[in-house]
């Protein structure tokens, strides 16, 4: 399949998003129960700069391979379409937690769900879903068309 620049810069941003992120969650989640000690605000910030230098980095050699291409309207509207999934997949995400936080009772056996460590990496769960639902649909629109 041949790529634009656009879709390879998605890809590019969607491995990365779900390589650093599912590997900070994994572990995270693999351990939540065994240790409830709360994430450290330093090992956020790095995970975060870990993001920025690898997309940096892939988005530079993108760059240098192809000449940047000016947006469209296209652009902009496969932009607009794709951030509204992101929205309404994170607000269902809300929605769940605002429930689940309702009906606790139900949900004594998941430390995932009853901890405030769990939620606050429930919480960022969400966060990266929002995102990678973002790309997906993004490179959806770019393949099928609008």
């Amino acid at each position: 399949m041949d790529f634009s620049y656009k879709e390879k810069g998605l890809i590019a941003s969607l491995g990365v998003t779900l390589l650093i992120f599912g590997w900070y969650l994994y572990g995270a989640f693999s351990k939540l129960s065994l240790n409830p000690e709360p994430p450290g605000f330093v090992e956020i910030i790095i995970l975060i700069v870990w993001v920025a230098v690898l997309e940096s980095i892939i988005q530079g050699f993108l760059a240098l391979k192809n000449k940047s291409q000016l947006e469209d309207e296209r652009d902009k509207l496969i932009e607009k379409i794709s951030y509204r999934y992101g929205y309404w997949f994170l607000s269902a995400c809300i929605w769940f937690l605002m429930v689940q936080i309702l009906l606790d009772a139900r949900f004594d056996h998941l430390p995932v769900l009853t901890t405030p460590y769990g939620m606050f990496h429930l919480l960022l769960l969400f966060f990266v879903l929002a995102e990678v639902t973002n790309f997906v649909a993004q490179l959806y629109y770019y393949r099928k068309g609008i």
